[in-house]
């Protein structure tokens, strides 16, 4: 009985803790966190870097302790039991130092290096999609919320507007249809609530799948300013096309496309490598006093059946096909950009439009209320009015999130990087 009391304290305090709001930033890090594509991202940038150092590890010198032990028959030929004892034990320290290879190890360093960065741009890329994702899904939860406000609102407002019409009807100063109107109408705001409802609840569980954060989590709303912004010019937007990370990462696979043509044409050089010893121990006989030796061996390519240049026309044919991607990508950055300014131009426009179609028409379903008080205007006027109202509210909340994300889009599509990723960066 103790622990099951107190167990239901402890229930009881957790339940009354208070919930913490969050804002964009920190859903987007709390998903940053939890999201398994991100951790598969970074190790593959890890990967590239380690990459790196492999091939730069092939071209510093390559040093081993050797030890070898041989045993064979003796022979008969003294002179050759000289040069091959019965028993042979060598142990060596040996020093391999690339010297000449067609310069083919510096360009597949500097290849390496660009595939690195293409990697860390595509991980970028990757976290700012995530970024957006999660943006759409908070606006999504912040939108469906205010027009649950909105229409409890309204609720209220058709309430008092029936006991209104039912108190007018019993006078007899309205007819009982106009109250049966009112009360319909009231009805289908109640089953309009219930659906919002539901689906604010799958816009919660979406929001909870992607970022991890608990299902009550509070999320803070934006500012009426931030959300209805002006937009920059378009040139403004276009300046910033180069820093987009998915165009950086198109542009160094290129530029690693070029280091395959430099590996290719140095198959057709020469190489060249110093091979040291150190001797501890040697066998008996004539090589037995021999301490070091110094090799140096170069090798000339003459004829590989024309695979070499092949692989130069292949290498120089790959790198086209990626300087033609790059000119697509850029191409199609630019007319993302314009896109979207384009339809944030026209967002923050028809904000200005519905923000005063809202307020004219609350202004008129407040005149119409009072008039119809005082005889002056029909109950179906009203009605109309406040229809009018309640949908120009909500018309003006909804395009209030959607502008938000718009600006978000362009911000991305302009490589304005929010500073929550740069932090993963």
């Amino acid at each position: 009985m103790a622990i099951s009391a107190l167990r239901a304290a402890f229930t009881l305090l957790f339940l009354s803790l208070p919930v913490w709001a969050v804002n964009l930033d920190q859903a987007v890090q709390s998903t940053l966190e939890k999201n398994a594509l991100v951790g598969q991202s970074r190790s593959q940038v890890q990967q590239a870097e380690e990459a790196v150092d492999q091939i730069r590890g092939n071209i510093l010198p390559n040093l081993s302790l050797n030890a070898t032990y041989l045993r064979q028959p003796r022979l008969s030929d003294p002179v050759a039991a000289g040069f091959f004892p019965e028993e042979q034990m060598t142990t060596n320290l040996t020093l391999t130092q690339p010297i000449f290879r067609g310069l083919r190890e510096f360009s597949a360093l500097d290849r390496q290096k660009e595939l690195r960065t293409a990697q860390k741009q595509t991980h970028l890329v990757q976290m700012m999609d995530l970024y957006q994702q999660t943006a759409q899904s908070y606006l999504a939860v912040l939108a469906l919320e205010q027009d649950l406000r909105n229409l409890q609102a309204q609720q209220k407002i058709y309430k008092e507007r029936v006991r209104d019409l039912q108190g007018r009807a019993r006078r007899g100063q309205s007819s009982s249809a106009e109250a049966l109107q009112a009360q319909s109408t009231a009805a289908a705001l109640d089953a309009e609530y219930q659906l919002q409802s539901s689906r604010l609840r799958s816009a919660r569980e979406n929001f909870v799948l992607l970022t991890g954060l608990p299902a009550g989590t509070k999320l803070t709303d934006l500012p009426e300013n931030e959300i209805n912004g002006k937009v920059k010019p378009l040139e403004d937007y276009l300046s910033r096309i180069e820093n987009r990370p998915d165009l950086k990462a198109s542009k160094s696979v290129a530029e690693a496309a070029d280091e395959d043509v430099s590996i290719a044409k140095g198959a057709h050089w020469p190489t060249v490598d110093l091979t040291g010893n150190y001797y501890f121990t040697r066998p008996e006989g004539f090589s037995e006093d021999l301490d070091w030796d110094i090799q140096i061996r170069a090798t000339l390519p003459l004829f590989e059946g024309g695979v070499a240049q092949s692989k130069v026309r292949m290498a120089v044919l790959q790198r086209s096909e990626k300087d033609l991607a790059m000119t697509q990508a850029r191409r199609k950055a630019e007319a993302e950009i314009r896109s979207l300014h384009d339809a944030l131009r026209t967002r923050v426009d028809q904000l200005k439009a519905l923000k005063l179609a809202s307020d004219l028409a609350e202004k008129n379903y407040k005149l119409l209320q009072r008039d119809s008080r005082r005889g002056l205007a029909r109950s179906l006027d009203v009605q109309l009015g406040l229809t009018e109202y309640r949908l120009a509210k909500r018309n003006y909340d909804q395009a209030r999130y959607q502008a938000r994300l718009d600006h978000i889009r362009l911000d991305l599509a302009s490589a304005q990087i929010p500073a929550v990723l740069n932090k993963e960066m």
